[in-house]
Protein backbone atom coordinates (compact mmCIF):
# COMPACT_ATOMS: atom_id res chain seq x y z
CA UNK A 1 0.00 0.00 0.00
CA UNK A 2 2.87 2.51 1.06
CA UNK A 3 4.51 1.26 -2.36
CA UNK A 4 1.56 1.88 -4.53
CA UNK A 5 1.11 5.54 -2.66
CA UNK A 6 4.17 6.66 -3.27
CA UNK A 7 4.46 5.98 -6.89
CA UNK A 8 1.21 7.49 -7.61
CA UNK A 9 2.90 10.73 -5.65
CA UNK A 10 6.04 10.34 -7.84
CA UNK A 11 3.65 10.39 -11.30
CA UNK A 12 1.63 13.41 -9.78
CA UNK A 13 4.96 15.28 -8.73
CA UNK A 14 6.59 14.93 -12.35
CA UNK A 15 3.31 15.84 -13.92
CA UNK A 16 2.70 18.86 -12.13
CA UNK A 17 6.49 19.40 -12.85
CA UNK A 18 6.08 19.11 -16.63
CA UNK A 19 3.16 21.67 -16.56
CA UNK A 20 4.69 24.33 -14.52
CA UNK A 21 7.58 23.89 -16.75
CA UNK A 22 5.36 25.25 -19.84
CA UNK A 23 5.18 29.13 -19.06
CA UNK A 24 2.00 29.66 -21.24
CA UNK A 25 0.50 26.93 -19.82
CA UNK A 26 0.78 28.20 -16.50
CA UNK A 27 -0.25 32.03 -17.78
CA UNK A 28 -3.33 30.43 -18.99
CA UNK A 29 -4.08 29.11 -15.68
CA UNK A 30 -2.82 32.08 -13.88
CA UNK A 31 -5.54 33.65 -16.01
CA UNK A 32 -8.65 31.51 -15.48
CA UNK A 33 -7.59 32.05 -12.11
CA UNK A 34 -8.05 36.00 -12.53
CA UNK A 35 -11.32 35.26 -14.18
CA UNK A 36 -12.63 33.28 -11.42
CA UNK A 37 -11.61 36.06 -8.97
CA UNK A 38 -13.40 39.11 -11.08
CA UNK A 39 -16.70 37.16 -11.15
CA UNK A 40 -16.56 36.40 -7.13
CA UNK A 41 -15.53 40.09 -6.09
CA UNK A 42 -18.34 41.96 -8.80
CA UNK A 43 -20.88 41.59 -6.56
CA UNK A 44 -19.25 42.94 -3.67
CA UNK A 45 -18.58 45.69 -5.66
CA UNK A 46 -22.16 46.39 -6.95
CA UNK A 47 -24.08 48.20 -4.12
CA UNK A 48 -20.49 48.73 -1.87
CA UNK A 49 -18.49 50.73 -4.11
CA UNK A 50 -20.16 51.28 -7.06
CA UNK A 51 -24.01 52.53 -6.97
CA UNK A 52 -26.63 50.40 -8.64
CA UNK A 53 -28.42 53.27 -9.99
CA UNK A 54 -25.25 54.21 -12.10
CA UNK A 55 -23.58 51.05 -12.18
CA UNK A 56 -26.46 47.91 -12.49
CA UNK A 57 -25.23 46.26 -15.85
CA UNK A 58 -28.76 46.11 -16.70
CA UNK A 59 -30.64 49.18 -15.20
CA UNK A 60 -27.87 51.22 -14.79
CA UNK A 61 -27.75 55.00 -15.80
CA UNK A 62 -25.89 58.04 -15.58
CA UNK A 63 -28.11 61.38 -15.89
CA UNK A 64 -24.55 63.44 -16.31
CA UNK A 65 -23.15 62.28 -18.91
CA UNK A 66 -24.07 62.53 -22.88
CA UNK A 67 -24.19 58.00 -24.05
CA UNK A 68 -22.47 56.42 -25.24
CA UNK A 69 -19.31 58.33 -23.68
CA UNK A 70 -15.67 57.54 -23.68
CA UNK A 71 -13.59 56.44 -20.77
CA UNK A 72 -13.32 58.21 -17.87
CA UNK A 73 -12.36 59.17 -14.09
CA UNK A 74 -16.05 58.15 -13.34
CA UNK A 75 -16.35 55.03 -16.21
CA UNK A 76 -13.04 53.89 -16.62
CA UNK A 77 -13.87 52.13 -19.93
CA UNK A 78 -17.16 54.41 -20.77
CA UNK A 79 -20.52 53.86 -21.17
CA UNK A 80 -22.95 52.40 -24.09
CA UNK A 81 -25.83 53.95 -26.42
CA UNK A 82 -28.04 52.95 -23.17
CA UNK A 83 -26.07 54.52 -20.39
CA UNK A 84 -24.73 51.41 -18.84
CA UNK A 85 -21.24 51.30 -17.40
CA UNK A 86 -19.32 49.29 -19.72
CA UNK A 87 -16.77 47.63 -17.06
CA UNK A 88 -19.60 46.80 -14.12
CA UNK A 89 -21.12 45.10 -17.82
CA UNK A 90 -17.67 43.03 -18.38
CA UNK A 91 -17.33 42.15 -14.83
CA UNK A 92 -20.61 40.95 -14.34
CA UNK A 93 -20.21 38.86 -17.71
CA UNK A 94 -17.48 37.24 -16.51
CA UNK A 95 -19.18 35.25 -13.48
CA UNK A 96 -21.83 33.23 -15.39
CA UNK A 97 -19.32 33.08 -18.30
CA UNK A 98 -16.84 30.90 -16.05
CA UNK A 99 -19.44 28.83 -14.24
CA UNK A 100 -20.62 28.10 -17.86
CA UNK A 101 -17.41 27.08 -19.00
CA UNK A 102 -16.02 25.06 -15.64
CA UNK A 103 -19.53 23.16 -15.75
CA UNK A 104 -19.11 22.14 -19.68
CA UNK A 105 -15.43 21.32 -18.72
CA UNK A 106 -16.04 18.76 -15.75
CA UNK A 107 -19.07 17.06 -17.62
CA UNK A 108 -17.37 16.81 -20.95
CA UNK A 109 -14.64 14.88 -18.53
CA UNK A 110 -16.45 13.10 -16.22
CA UNK A 111 -18.59 12.24 -19.06
CA UNK A 112 -15.92 11.02 -21.52
CA UNK A 113 -13.46 9.30 -19.27
CA UNK A 114 -16.54 6.82 -18.09
CA UNK A 115 -18.39 6.11 -21.22
CA UNK A 116 -14.60 5.62 -22.37
CA UNK A 117 -13.78 3.08 -19.60
CA UNK A 118 -16.59 0.77 -19.61
CA UNK A 119 -16.66 0.59 -23.17
CA UNK A 120 -12.77 -0.43 -23.01
CA UNK A 121 -13.27 -2.67 -19.97
CA UNK A 122 -16.84 -3.96 -20.76
CA UNK A 123 -16.37 -5.29 -24.40
CA UNK A 124 -19.05 -6.69 -26.11
CA UNK A 125 -22.87 -5.77 -26.38
CA UNK A 126 -21.94 -2.48 -23.83
CA UNK A 127 -19.26 -1.23 -26.15
CA UNK A 128 -21.28 -1.58 -29.10
CA UNK A 129 -24.45 0.02 -27.64
CA UNK A 130 -21.92 3.34 -26.10
CA UNK A 131 -20.45 3.16 -29.62
CA UNK A 132 -23.30 3.66 -31.35
CA UNK A 133 -24.56 6.47 -28.86
CA UNK A 134 -21.44 7.97 -29.48
CA UNK A 135 -21.47 8.08 -33.34
CA UNK A 136 -24.93 9.26 -33.12
CA UNK A 137 -23.95 12.24 -30.32
CA UNK A 138 -20.75 13.02 -32.65
CA UNK A 139 -23.44 13.73 -35.63
CA UNK A 140 -24.92 16.77 -33.62
CA UNK A 141 -23.11 19.79 -33.53
CA UNK A 142 -23.14 21.10 -29.99
CA UNK A 143 -22.79 24.98 -30.97
CA UNK A 144 -26.03 24.75 -33.52
CA UNK A 145 -27.45 22.20 -31.60
CA UNK A 146 -27.22 25.12 -28.49
CA UNK A 147 -28.70 27.61 -31.05
CA UNK A 148 -31.47 25.43 -31.44
CA UNK A 149 -32.44 24.54 -27.27
CA UNK A 150 -32.21 28.26 -26.94
CA UNK A 151 -34.49 29.22 -29.70
CA UNK A 152 -37.22 27.59 -27.96
CA UNK A 153 -39.97 28.82 -26.24
CA UNK A 154 -38.36 28.09 -22.71
CA UNK A 155 -34.90 29.71 -23.81
CA UNK A 156 -35.50 32.14 -20.44
CA UNK A 157 -34.05 29.23 -18.34
CA UNK A 158 -30.93 28.74 -19.90
CA UNK A 159 -28.43 29.60 -17.65
CA UNK A 160 -25.24 29.25 -17.25
CA UNK A 161 -25.48 25.78 -14.97
CA UNK A 162 -27.21 24.20 -17.49
CA UNK A 163 -26.11 25.70 -21.13
CA UNK A 164 -22.40 24.40 -19.73
CA UNK A 165 -24.58 20.85 -18.59
CA UNK A 166 -26.17 20.41 -21.70
CA UNK A 167 -22.96 21.53 -24.36
CA UNK A 168 -20.86 19.44 -21.93
CA UNK A 169 -22.92 16.22 -22.00
CA UNK A 170 -22.92 16.60 -25.83
CA UNK A 171 -19.61 16.74 -26.33
CA UNK A 172 -18.67 14.08 -23.56
CA UNK A 173 -21.39 11.39 -25.21
CA UNK A 174 -20.04 12.02 -28.79
CA UNK A 175 -16.16 13.09 -29.62
CA UNK A 176 -15.01 13.06 -26.17
CA UNK A 177 -16.52 9.60 -25.80
CA UNK A 178 -14.44 8.51 -28.83
CA UNK A 179 -11.25 9.73 -28.41
CA UNK A 180 -11.27 8.58 -24.77
CA UNK A 181 -12.58 4.86 -25.63
CA UNK A 182 -9.83 4.39 -27.72
CA UNK A 183 -6.94 5.34 -24.90
CA UNK A 184 -8.58 3.42 -22.42
CA UNK A 185 -8.18 0.49 -25.48
CA UNK A 186 -4.48 0.63 -25.05
CA UNK A 187 -4.49 0.97 -21.40
CA UNK A 188 -7.24 -2.02 -20.97
CA UNK A 189 -4.31 -4.08 -23.07
CA UNK A 190 -1.91 -3.02 -21.18
CA UNK A 191 0.56 -5.78 -19.31
CA UNK A 192 -0.52 -4.64 -15.25
CA UNK A 193 -4.38 -5.11 -16.34
CA UNK A 194 -3.89 -8.56 -17.41
CA UNK A 195 -2.30 -9.17 -14.66
CA UNK A 196 -4.79 -7.67 -12.37
CA UNK A 197 -7.20 -9.77 -14.61
CA UNK A 198 -5.25 -13.47 -14.11
CA UNK A 199 -5.26 -12.44 -10.59
CA UNK A 200 -9.19 -12.48 -10.18
CA UNK A 201 -9.84 -8.61 -10.05
CA UNK A 202 -13.57 -7.93 -11.04
CA UNK A 203 -14.19 -5.64 -14.28
CA UNK A 204 -15.70 -2.83 -11.50
CA UNK A 205 -12.01 -2.73 -9.95
CA UNK A 206 -10.18 -2.98 -12.87
CA UNK A 207 -11.96 0.13 -14.52
CA UNK A 208 -11.91 2.26 -11.00
CA UNK A 209 -8.27 1.44 -10.11
CA UNK A 210 -6.52 0.50 -13.34
CA UNK A 211 -8.51 1.95 -16.56
CA UNK A 212 -9.75 5.40 -15.03
CA UNK A 213 -6.97 7.00 -13.05
CA UNK A 214 -4.93 6.31 -16.55
CA UNK A 215 -7.37 8.14 -18.52
CA UNK A 216 -7.08 11.25 -16.52
CA UNK A 217 -4.60 13.51 -18.22
CA UNK A 218 -6.13 12.84 -21.09
CA UNK A 219 -9.27 13.19 -19.95
CA UNK A 220 -8.34 17.02 -18.68
CA UNK A 221 -6.51 17.66 -22.07
CA UNK A 222 -9.48 16.94 -23.90
CA UNK A 223 -11.96 18.88 -21.60
CA UNK A 224 -10.00 22.04 -21.60
CA UNK A 225 -10.11 21.68 -25.49
CA UNK A 226 -13.33 21.43 -25.45
CA UNK A 227 -14.95 24.38 -23.42
CA UNK A 228 -13.07 26.29 -25.99
CA UNK A 229 -16.35 25.51 -28.32
CA UNK A 230 -18.70 25.84 -25.02
CA UNK A 231 -17.08 29.66 -24.82
CA UNK A 232 -17.82 30.45 -28.26
CA UNK A 233 -20.93 28.52 -28.73
CA UNK A 234 -22.30 30.63 -25.42
CA UNK A 235 -21.27 33.79 -26.99
CA UNK A 236 -22.84 33.27 -30.40
CA UNK A 237 -26.38 32.31 -28.35
CA UNK A 238 -25.56 35.21 -26.25
CA UNK A 239 -25.33 37.37 -29.21
CA UNK A 240 -28.64 36.20 -30.83
CA UNK A 241 -30.43 36.15 -27.74
CA UNK A 242 -31.18 33.01 -26.73
CA UNK A 243 -30.28 32.57 -23.43
CA UNK A 244 -31.38 33.67 -20.45
CA UNK A 245 -28.47 35.34 -18.73
CA UNK A 246 -28.81 39.16 -17.92
CA UNK A 247 -25.55 40.10 -18.95
CA UNK A 248 -22.46 38.42 -21.16
CA UNK A 249 -19.94 39.23 -23.20
CA UNK A 250 -22.17 38.71 -26.65
CA UNK A 251 -24.65 40.28 -25.78
CA UNK A 252 -22.54 43.58 -24.40
CA UNK A 253 -21.35 42.89 -28.78
CA UNK A 254 -25.17 42.13 -29.73
CA UNK A 255 -26.42 46.13 -27.56
CA UNK A 256 -23.05 47.34 -29.27
CA UNK A 257 -24.38 46.93 -32.66
CA UNK A 258 -27.84 46.96 -32.25
CA UNK A 259 -27.42 50.19 -30.34
CA UNK A 260 -24.93 52.58 -31.90
CA UNK A 261 -23.74 56.27 -31.31
CA UNK A 262 -27.10 58.50 -32.57
CA UNK A 263 -24.29 60.88 -33.63
CA UNK A 264 -22.63 59.06 -35.69
CA UNK A 265 -24.49 56.21 -36.54
CA UNK A 266 -21.73 53.53 -36.20
CA UNK A 267 -20.62 51.32 -33.18
CA UNK A 268 -18.82 52.87 -30.34
CA UNK A 269 -15.43 51.20 -30.06
CA UNK A 270 -15.38 50.96 -25.98
CA UNK A 271 -18.26 48.84 -26.07
CA UNK A 272 -16.90 45.80 -28.94
CA UNK A 273 -13.60 46.17 -27.71
CA UNK A 274 -13.85 45.04 -24.70
CA UNK A 275 -15.98 42.14 -24.46
CA UNK A 276 -14.21 40.52 -27.55
CA UNK A 277 -10.54 41.00 -26.21
CA UNK A 278 -12.19 39.24 -22.22
CA UNK A 279 -13.45 36.48 -24.65
CA UNK A 280 -10.91 35.73 -26.56
CA UNK A 281 -8.67 35.91 -23.96
CA UNK A 282 -10.95 33.54 -22.34
CA UNK A 283 -10.77 31.07 -24.65
CA UNK A 284 -6.71 31.30 -24.92
CA UNK A 285 -6.26 30.54 -21.71
CA UNK A 286 -8.14 27.43 -21.77
CA UNK A 287 -6.22 26.81 -24.89
CA UNK A 288 -2.86 27.47 -23.14
CA UNK A 289 -3.42 25.16 -20.68
CA UNK A 290 -4.66 22.27 -22.72
CA UNK A 291 -0.96 22.84 -24.19
CA UNK A 292 0.54 22.00 -20.59
CA UNK A 293 -1.58 18.86 -20.08
CA UNK A 294 -1.22 17.87 -23.86
CA UNK A 295 2.60 17.45 -22.32
CA UNK A 296 1.44 15.16 -19.56
CA UNK A 297 -0.76 13.38 -21.10
CA UNK A 298 1.53 12.69 -24.13
CA UNK A 299 5.05 11.75 -23.30
CA UNK A 300 6.19 11.98 -27.04
CA UNK A 301 5.25 14.95 -27.44
CA UNK A 302 6.89 16.16 -24.49
CA UNK A 303 10.39 14.39 -25.99
CA UNK A 304 9.91 16.04 -29.51
CA UNK A 305 9.68 19.59 -26.98
CA UNK A 306 13.25 18.43 -25.19
CA UNK A 307 11.44 19.51 -22.09
CA UNK A 308 12.82 15.90 -20.18
CA UNK A 309 16.06 14.43 -20.88
CA UNK A 310 14.14 11.31 -19.94
CA UNK A 311 10.52 11.71 -21.48
CA UNK A 312 9.38 8.40 -20.03
CA UNK A 313 10.95 8.81 -16.44
CA UNK A 314 7.56 10.61 -14.76
CA UNK A 315 5.51 8.30 -16.88
CA UNK A 316 6.55 4.81 -15.93
CA UNK A 317 4.54 2.42 -14.29
CA UNK A 318 5.53 0.21 -11.30
CA UNK A 319 4.22 -3.80 -12.16
CA UNK A 320 4.20 -4.57 -9.06
CA UNK A 321 2.45 -1.36 -7.01
CA UNK A 322 -0.65 -2.47 -9.62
Amino acid sequence: MKRRFLSRLRLVGGSLRTFLSNRLAVAGAVLIILYGLAGAVYPFLLGTVWPETLYDPVFGFDIELMHPSPPGAGHLLGTDSLGRDVLSQLLGSTGPTWIMAVTAALTTAAVAVVIGALGAVFRGWVDGVLARVSDSFLLLPAPIFMLVIGASERSEQIGPFSFGLTYGLIVGFGAGAIVLRAQALKIAASPFVDSARVAGVGRWRVMTRHVIPHLLPLGALYMMLSVIGAIVADGFASFFGQTGTRVNWGMMVYYGIEFPDPLTGAPAWNVLLPPSIALSLFAAAFYLVSVGLREVADPRYRAARGRLGDPTADWRVDEGTE
